[in-house]
C-alpha cells in the first residue's frame, strides 16, 4: 500500500518568500500547489474580522483537501493553518475552538520555514513589515512545540530551492520506506 501524499507547507513571516518558493517547488516536482486562500478572500484597504479569518481557514483546508486528491505522492502548500494560527494570535489573541480543533486535526506534514532575509516587498494585503523578525521567532517557537518536522530555508531563490528540495527528497525517501517524516530530528537547518 502506498503511503499518503507528503504535505509540505511553506510558513513564515510576511514577504519572506513563501509564495515564490512554493511555486518553484510545485514546478520542480510537477505537483499541485495549494494557493494562499487569504488572497482570494481579502481586499486591500477593507477591514476584516474574526469571521473573515475563520472563513479563510475553512477555505485553506478545502483547497488542501482538493489538492490531495490530485497527487499520489506530494502536495506543496503556499501556506496552511499554522500561518492562520499565528495571524489570529497576533491580531485577535486566544484561538477560537474551531481553529484549535482544526490545528489539532491536521494530517501528517512537514514545514519549510522561510527566513525573512530577503527585502520586504510592499503589498496592499501585508500588515507586519516592521515586525518580521519577531514573527519569525513566533513561527520557530510554534514549530518547535508542534508535532511536525521542519527545516528553515534562507538566502537567494536558488539556494532556497536547493535546500528545500534536499529536505523534501529526504522526507519522501523516509515515507517511501514506510516511515513518517516526524521520526526525523525536530529541527533541521
Amino acid at each position: 500500500m502506498a503511503p499518503d501524499p507528503l504535505i509540505v507547507c511553506l510558513t513564515g513571516a510576511e514577504s519572506s518568500g513563501k509564495t515564490t518558493l512554493a511555486t518553484a517547488l510545485a514546478d520542480h516536482y510537477d505537483v499541485p500547489l495549494v494557493p494562499e486562500a487569504a488572497r482570494r478572500h481579502l481586499r486591500p484597504h477593507r477591514p476584516y474580522g474574526p469571521e473573515d479569518v475563520l472563513a479563510i481557514a475553512r477555505a485553506q483546508q478545502r483547497l488542501e483537501r482538493e489538492a490531495l486528491g490530485a497527487s499520489p505522492h506530494l502536495v506543496v502548500c503556499d501556506t496552511d493553518l499554522l500561518v492562520i494560527q499565528i495571524w489570529w494570535q497576533v491580531k485577535f489573541g486566544a484561538l477560537p475552538e474551531e481553529l484549535a480543533a482544526a490545528l489539532a486535526g491536521r494530517s501528517a506534514r512537514a514545514y519549510l520555514l522561510t527566513r525573512p532575509d530577503i527585502p520586504w516587498r510592499p503589498d496592499p494585503l501585508r500588515e507586519s513589515g516592521g515586525d518580521r523578525a519577531n514573527l519569525h521567532r513566533r513561527y520557530q517557537n510554534a514549530l518547535i512545540a508542534g508535532p511536525h518536522p521542519y527545516a528553515e530555508v534562507g538566502g537567494g531563490a536558488s539556494d532556497r530551492l536547493t535546500t528545500a528540495s534536499r529536505h523534501i527528497d529526504r522526507w519522501l525517501a523516509v515515507r517511501m520506506d514506510g516511515g513518517q517524516p516526524c521520526l526525523e530530528p525536530r529541527r533541521e537547518l
